[in-house]
């Protein structure tokens, strides 16, 4: 099988873009599939990236300081030599397989490959003291760089169906890797407009893995299931990377290992029951994370300046719920 698409749109604020996809599947016997495709693609700047203003309190470590999220359309974005915004421009590859080992056996295996070039990014934070309306920085939405993804992405599927009962198990999992590979400052200094701090934070949106396994059995009218998901290591950087550097024997490793907020893997376990009282009423009750897992504690330097930054598993710990549904 051969597909094929071609788009071409025209925007006001860069203007146009012309994009297309090529995918196959070639069916190698009736039980293994092979699929692959190529594309490019593009993102317009979203309307709160060009045309938003926010005037916030930052707390940059343990120190409060006036700050503007300056419009990007706004001439003073053009003072700080932040160019206007145009789209991100991305090309994906990829190359999987599927196969059906058995009645009840289902695998699927996709690996990737991501390219965005000039990425949107919240740039760091620039000295606004010399505009003389009482902020201390100012932080803008710019093409800031270009990065490169890879990953494989992994779907493995049994059932078995019995007399009154059905008994499923899924494992979902995704090894990713993001890297940068070109920050685009121009005369700008590159820590002011895109730091060490503020590139580990791009990265980390991407985490190296997550897996899930899921076990589902429902026998009559009962249903439950019981969710493990594993949380990768998440580094970051805090703070304490922009402070003088004698505080820290005028050594940059030690600056540098006083900054590192390392999260540890985690595994979160979620547990449902749902049992049907009659055809109309069902009745549902259950936790999110039922052993109140936490992300690793940080110090105060923390982008929030609490306990953690926002990582992925959260950091709201055990949620329990009840439902009663009544279909009318």
């Amino acid at each position: 099988m051969l597909g094929s698409a071609l788009r071409f749109e025209y925007y006001s604020d860069f203007g146009s873009t012309l994009n297309y996809k090529l995918a196959s599947r070639y069916k190698i016997t009736q039980k293994l599939n092979l699929r692959g495709s190529f594309s490019t693609g593009f993102r317009a700047p979203s309307l709160a990236q060009r045309y938003y203003n926010l005037t916030f309190t930052n707390f940059i470590g343990t120190e409060a300081s006036e700050s503007f999220l300056i419009a990007n359309n706004s001439a003073i974005a053009r003072r700080f030599n932040i160019d206007e915004l145009q789209e991100e421009k991305a090309r994906n590859f990829s190359l999987g397989f599927t196969a059906k080992l058995s009645k009840t056996f289902n695998v699927a295996i996709d690996a990737y490959y991501v390219a965005i070039k000039d990425r949107i990014i919240l740039s760091g934070n620039f000295d606004a003291s010399d505009l003389g309306v009482g902020i201390d920085n100012v932080q803008f939405f710019a093409n800031g760089v270009n990065t490169e993804t890879t990953g494989v992405d992994l779907v493995l599927n049994w059932e078995k169906q019995m007399e009154n009962s059905q008994l499923s198990i899924d494992l979902s999992g995704n090894i990713n890797n993001m890297i940068i590979t070109h920050i685009k400052n121009k005369a700008l200094d590159q820590e002011t407009f895109f730091g060490t701090r503020d590139q580990q934070y791009l990265l980390a949106s991407a985490p190296k893995s997550k897996f899930n396994l899921g076990i589902n059995y429902s026998y009559k009218k009962l249903e439950t299931s019981v969710s493990f998901t594993r949380f990768s290591r998440v580094d970051l950087v805090d703070w304490q990377i922009s402070q003088d550097i004698s505080n820290f024997n005028n050594s940059e490793a030690e600056r540098a290992a006083a900054a590192a907020d390392i999260y540890d893997p985690k595994i979160t376990t979620d547990v449902h029951f749902s049992y049907h009282i009659t055809t109309a009423v069902n009745l549902q009750f259950g936790a999110n994370n039922l052993l109140n897992v936490y992300p690793t504690k940080q110090n105060s330097f923390t982008d929030s300046g609490g306990l953690w930054d926002a990582t992925q598993m959260g950091t709201n710990g055990s949620f329990y719920y009840t439902k009663l549904n009544i279909k009318l």
